[in-house]
């Protein structure tokens, strides 16, 4: 990337940052005793001196460092874990629950507690993902990852189990909580012409894209303990609906003797 690309990538992270804490161009202006029309020029031309950059920043309560970690977060991507280490840690499913904790921003001292694992216990969970250069470990059992946060993993792929098992979980989870309040959950299927199915796939798309920088934003500006851990699932495809109810062949038609021939009735054998 060069300077000017970059100059231009940090200009739409701060207006997004001075967004997310309801700053406009004139409140803006107001704070630093500017006008608005020079706080406009300012993001028009992305031109200004290292000072004012550090200024706007801390009107907003964040360094300029900040302000430059969140531009490379925002353009960051998940990455894939190699193929082989996703075969390695399908073998075993406690090792794949355990790195899903860690990479959900649970320290290893936090599972141990939750799980009573013993010392031993721990490092035997650790040291395995260490063996397979995911992560190196720390003293105190501390660690430090070797692959690039967040991860990404392969639906096709070694896991694919796994994940589907992981996601009916929590539908299911999200089916039993829809009283509260902070869950939701909805199912339909209707006939409908692809083309209107095609419009509504733009929607999820964005929805996720709001969800991903939404959540950006948050860690950006709040710490860990202010934060709580979300998911988000959704699906929306053509609905095969005789192969997921079959019939099982269990029910089955017979005549009663006493009633007229024509009478058919049923019943579960």
């Amino acid at each position: 990337m060069n300077d000017e690309q970059h100059r231009e990538h940090l200009f739409v992270t701060l207006r997004q940052a001075l967004k997310s804490q309801g700053y406009t161009y004139a409140k803006l202006g107001e704070a630093l005793d500017v006008s608005e029309l020079t706080i406009k020029r300012l993001f028009r031309d992305k031109d200004c001196k290292m000072s004012r950059l550090i200024e706007i920043c801390s009107v907003i309560g964040m360094s300029f460092s900040d302000l430059v970690a969140m531009q490379e977060r925002m353009q960051s991507s998940a990455q894939y874990l190699p193929i082989e280490i996703e075969k390695e840690i399908a073998k075993h499913p406690d090792l794949f629950a355990f790195l899903v904790l860690l990479i959900s921003h649970i320290s290893p001292q936090k599972i141990a507690e939750e799980y009573r694992l013993t010392d031993s216990q721990l490092y035997s969970y650790l040291r395995e993902l260490e063996k397979l250069d995911v992560l190196e470990i720390l003293e105190n059992n501390d660690i430090r990852f070797s692959v690039s946060l967040p991860i990404r993993l392969r639906f096709h792929g070694p896991l694919s189990d796994h994940i589907k098992k992981a996601n009916k979980n929590f539908i299911s989870h999200c089916i039993s909580n829809n009283n509260d309040p902070e869950y939701c959950f909805s199912a339909g299927s209707r006939l409908m012409r692809p083309s209107s199915i095609a419009q509504l796939q733009e929607q999820f798309s964005q929805l996720q894209k709001d969800f991903d920088y939404l959540a950006t934003q948050d860690q950006m500006f709040f710490g860990n303990e202010d934060l709580q851990l979300y998911k988000i699932v959704y699906g929306l495809g053509p609905f095969p609906v005789m192969q997921l109810f079959p019939l099982s062949n269990k029910y089955k038609q017979t005549t009663n003797s006493t009633q007229p021939h024509n009478h058919v009735m049923a019943k579960w054998q």
